[in-house]
């Protein structure tokens, strides 16, 4: 199955941090697959979501090493990307997130607060690169190291 096969039945996606880094670093062996999906995105294809916690998680790296016009690139993309939300943290999520966490304790809170996220807004599905998510029944998880 290709990307395009497993997004064909999706109208609402979740992006995860690892898949933004990708697309907007260019990642050589995952960009191509994250430009599809932004492109999906982009043209109405798809709606998409990420949470600030993406933007949290982007920003280190960039700044670590002095690259603010980086930093910049990724605030944009999540900020005023086209076709793409970014949600906040609300209490619901928060509650959701540790009952996650409770259900899969192989979840980091970060993890359980993202897929929180993800459910809140009623995404169909989870766009990451982190395998074990795929363990977490409650969204359908999308893993892009499947589609290399």
């Amino acid at each position: 199955m290709t990307l395009s096969d497993e997004l064909a039945g999706i109208d609402t996606l979740f992006i995860d941090t690892a898949p933004v880094i990708y697309y907007i670093e260019a990642h050589p062996l995952f960009g191509p697959l994250v430009k599809e999906i932004v492109s999906s995105f982009q043209s109405g294809k798809l709606k998409a979501f990420s949470s600030v916690i993406t933007l949290t998680e982007v920003l280190p790296k960039p700044i670590e090493k002095g690259d603010e016009k980086l930093a910049a690139e990724f605030a944009e993309f999540l900020r005023h990307g086209k076709n793409l939300a970014m949600t906040e943290i609300s209490e619901s999520i928060a509650e959701e997130a540790g009952k996650l966490r409770g259900r899969y304790q192989f979840l980091r809170t970060v993890d359980a607060i993202q897929v929180s996220a993800a459910i809140d807004v009623g995404a169909d599905a989870f766009l990451t690169n982190d395998k074990k998510l795929k363990q977490v029944n409650e969204i359908k998880v999308v893993v892009l190291m499947d589609f290399l």
